[in-house]
Parts: C-alpha cells; structure tokens; sequence
C-alpha cells in the first residue's frame, strides 16, 4: 500500500486553534489571565467580587494554566489568591516551582497545604514514603534554599532516594551531600532498597551513592563519600563494587 504524503497546507494561525471548552466565558477568563500573569493582584480581586462577576459563571478551574504561569513567575501573592479563590492543589504545581527554582512559590504551597490541613498533599511534599518525591527533585536541581525550606519544614531524608539523587548537580553537590548526611541520609543505602521499583529496574545494576559517584566519574563526590564512611565493599545488583563500577565507566 502506497502512503501518501502529508497535504501541503499552510500552518494555522494560532488565532484559529479550537479553543478549550471552559465554564467561565472565555472573553472574561482571558481578562482574568492576563491580571493574574501581569501581577495585578488588586483588579483581579476587583473583578472577581463585582456584582457583573456574580452574574457570570467563574470556574476556578479554568485557571489551571493560568497557575503554570504564574509559578514561573514566582509570584506568591497571585498563588496564594488562586488557592484561596479554591483552585485545587496539584502536585504538579510543587513540581513546577521546583524546576524553576521559584521557593517563594514553593513556600506558599507548603503554607496552603498546612493551613487547609491537606495532609495528603503535604505527604506528598515532604514524606510520601515514595520511591521519588518533591524533595528528590529539589536536592537535584533546585536551590539549596529550597532545599533547606523543604527540610525545615519536615523533609525526610531517609525517603525518595536524596543521595542518589544529589549526585546529579550541576553544582553545589558536596554542599548538598552534607546538608542531607548531617540530618540523616543513609550513606550506604542501595537506591531504591525496599521499595517497589528494586523489582523493576534492578537489571539495571542499582547500587549505593558511591555507585553512582562512581558510574558518572565525580571524583571529588567519591573522595567526599568515602571520607563521610562509605562502603567501597557493597556490591550493587549486578555485583559490581563501586571500583568496578568506575572501571566500566572509564
């Protein structure tokens, strides 16, 4: 069978995109979009508690991606406005402001979660007993600022894989590993021990932070690691020593 190739039409305005099926009449949510990723906290309030507004339906939901928006911003205020406006929490939300290093943002999630007593979501923010978990992410990509605010506020350490994890900085790294060793990350933990994925990806020859120190060639980590009491006897799943390990690598 012949395949034809693709028709030759020109590209859509994005004028012309169908748009998204909202409540809220789209006219008004794009007025209310554009308040809230300008930073224009007070008319966004003006707005929403008009009488003109009451006779309108205004879903909060449709500021899903308004929301997005507004974590790359790191604008606290306009976060804190739409959570209590009753947009729901999502932990997508926590895991934008870690990737853009936004701790302002990050704060105001953590406050809302304790405030509304979500226990679910501060779990999930803090000690999910989960294989990855926000704080995973933070200590390998964010601030160590955020990452301090995380543990202040009751981040596990012993959880999500932090070690592992840490090895992964473009920068700070040794600052890192001994902010999460002081408070009590397991040094010679395998990744993923004890948990549910060990079955899934063990082919795959998971072993303690000195393997992976040593499989991406971070000379200074392993110096840093051994000094701190690393094993270099423990073999990871496929039995290899972390000398090994780094033989391979190279």
């Amino acid at each position: 069978m012949d395949v034809l190739p693709p028709p030759d039409y020109p590209p859509i305005n994005p004028s012309e995109h169908p748009q998204i099926p909202t409540r809220t009449p789209h006219a008004t949510l794009e007025i209310l979009q554009a308040l809230c990723i300008r930073g224009d906290v007070q008319t966004f309030r003006e707005i929403l508690d008009s009488p003109l507004s009451s006779s309108e339906r205004i879903d909060i939901c449709d500021f899903y991606g308004t929301m997005i928006q507004v974590i790359k911003r790191n604008d606290a205020q306009f976060i804190r406005e739409l959570l209590n406006r009753g947009l729901p929490m999502d932990p997508r939300y926590a895991l934008e402001a870690i990737k853009v290093q936004g701790k302002d943002a990050l704060e105001a999630f953590l406050e809302y979660s304790y405030a509304v007593t979500d226990e679910e979501m501060t779990a999930w923010l803090l000690d999910p007993g989960a294989d990855l978990t926000s704080l995973s992410l933070a200590v390998e990509s964010a601030p160590i600022t955020v990452i301090h605010l995380m543990l202040s506020r009751g981040g596990n350490v012993q959880r999500g894989q932090l070690l592992h994890h840490a090895i992964e900085r473009r920068s700070d790294t040794i600052e890192v590993l001994g902010l999460l060793i002081e408070k009590g990350a397991l040094i010679n933990s395998a990744m993923y021990e004890d948990y549910p994925s060990w079955a899934l990806f063990h082919f795959m020859g998971l072993g303690t932070p000195l393997h992976k120190a040593a499989e991406l060639g971070k000379m200074d980590v392993i110096r840093y690691l051994t000094s701190k009491g690393a094993s270099q006897s423990i073999k990871d799943a496929n039995s290899r020593t972390a000398i090994e390990c780094a033989h391979m690598s190279n």
